[in-house]
């Protein structure tokens, strides 16, 4: 059962790396050159967002008007963003700098400066935050700072994220506080200083909303360290709270967090039952299958390893686990001393590897056209291409593919005034986030690739395998 195994700490590994980390954080670790471009995307897009609001102010009939009191200033603004007319939100912020320097110890700042920051407009809102540094309490500055690193934050800025919270949370009100505390935590966690990531999160109370990302990310710094009996007593007492309880999707992710721990550590019955506690219309629900199949056959368990196999197989989907499927069942057969079915099986996979490769390969070699496939932004960032799923955001941060949603809207406003210079700004701007977006959409696929390559090479070998078993049987 080696191979088995050695394959079992594989998918936990996977699956540690894409559900440990909770949906404020992102994934992605290395820093290659699409994060090297993304990152210069978003640089890009501050410079066009700041001229874009110069250039509103030249249109007449957007020109927004001048405000005395920042009540009413605040009224307009969430009018325009009840409407979604986030970019008019902006402008008439922008318009209006001066009432707002002079009421920069209103309440009303924080939700100001967000919306600023939602559109990218980190040069307004940073000169408000600059004020608020020279002229405001420490209180202000601290709330000022809470939102400056929510944003930092999503852009997978730990240092800086440590840096604009440290000695400010203690002023912030509950939620934020403990916000801030798994941000911090996430943040030490990612430059791998997982023991001080912990004391961070041991902080957040069971009433927060942070508190079962705060414990599941705990649990992953446990384990991260060796530490694997602490953290499934973690788990496993947050899988009791009345706080798993109320949401669904968290205690399923806990679920198979400690489902896959568990079978690494080779505790397959205690993981198969974990594994179907998860919920059949869950995000997870895949990998929860597989998990039962793998723990089932490391069980010797191959009629309950096939018959999961089977319900996977015939989900004909194409995300992985299911692709895996195809692999693993005619494995389950040769167990079982059906070398017929098996060596039947082995053919069928290699057959649809072989297809698959080839479709796969097809749309990396094809004019990707984004307009046609429409990006779904969730707990994670997924888009679909002749039925293939493609999950951007596990490798990726989700503020990239939202920054570049938040592009479309921009186009009404060159449709009757045409100034070239801002226009040319966008349309380049528009165009290098779909570049970036489409090398990454291929980058994904050939990594599906080297998978599918990899599952029907060990389908040819145990093919092979078949073939010499039965000329020496003979």
């Amino acid at each position: 059962m080696s191979k088995l195994k050695k394959y079992v700490a594989a998918i936990f590994t996977a699956s540690t790396l894409l559900y440990s980390i909770a949906s404020y954080a992102t994934p992605a670790d290395a820093q290659d050159d699409i994060n090297v471009l993304i990152e210069s995307a978003d640089q890009q897009y501050q410079l066009f967002s700041s001229h874009f609001q110069k250039f509103l102010l030249t249109q007449p009939q957007l020109s927004p008007p001048k405000y005395k009191k920042i009540s009413s200033l605040l009224l307009q603004v969430k009018k325009h963003t009840r409407k979604n007319e986030n970019i008019l939100a902006a402008n008439i912020i922008f318009y209006n700098i001066t009432t707002l320097n002079e009421n920069y110890d209103n309440n009303n700042i924080f939700y100001i400066i967000s919306v600023l920051l939602n559109q990218n407009d980190t040069k307004t809102a940073n000169a408000i935050f600059d004020l608020i540094k020279n002229e405001g309490d420490q209180t202000l500055i601290s709330n000022t700072a809470y939102i400056f690193a929510i944003f930092s934050f999503k852009r997978n800025q730990w240092d800086k994220t440590l840096q604009l919270l440290n000695g400010t949370i203690n002023n912030l009100p509950d939620e934020n506080h403990y916000h801030a505390l798994l941000m911090q935590g996430i943040s030490l966690q990612k430059l791998k200083k997982h023991r001080e990531s912990i004391k961070h999160y041991e902080k957040i109370k069971p009433a927060s909303k942070y508190y079962l990302s705060a414990r599941l990310n705990m649990a992953i710094a446990n384990i991260r360290q060796g530490w694997w009996t602490d953290a499934h007593i973690i788990i496993r007492e947050t899988l009791k709270s009345a706080e798993a309880l109320n949401q669904e999707e968290a205690l399923n992710r806990l679920y198979l967090t400690l489902g896959y721990s568990l079978m690494n550590q080779e505790y397959y019955r205690d993981s198969r039952n974990y594994f179907r506690n998860i919920s059949i219309d869950s995000i997870f629900t895949n990998r929860a299958l597989l998990g039962i199949t793998l723990t089932a056959a490391s069980q010797n368990d191959f009629v309950g390893a096939l018959s999961t196999a089977h319900i996977l197989k015939d989900k004909q989907t194409y995300e992985l686990p299911v692709e895996e499927s195809y692999l693993l069942m005619p494995y389950f057969y040769e167990k079982l001393k059906q070398s017929t079915t098996a060596s039947a099986g082995y053919l069928e996979a290699i057959n649809y590897y072989q297809k698959r490769i080839a479709d796969i390969q097809s749309i990396i070699d094809s004019e990707i056209n984004l307009e046609k496939y429409p990006i779904n932004i969730n707990i994670n960032t997924t888009l679909k291409i002749n039925n293939t799923p493609i999950n951007l955001s596990r490798e990726y941060p989700n503020y990239f593919f939202e920054n570049y949603l938040k592009l479309k809207p921009y186009e009404k406003y060159f449709k009757s005034n045409g100034n070239e210079k801002i226009r040319t700004e966008y349309d380049q701007l528009n165009n290098e986030y779909q570049t970036i977006i489409v090398k990454i959409i291929r980058k994904m696929l050939k990594k599906r690739i080297k998978h599918l390559n990899s599952y029907m090479s060990q389908s040819k070998f145990g093919l092979a395998g078949l073939y010499d078993t039965s000329l020496t049987d003979d």
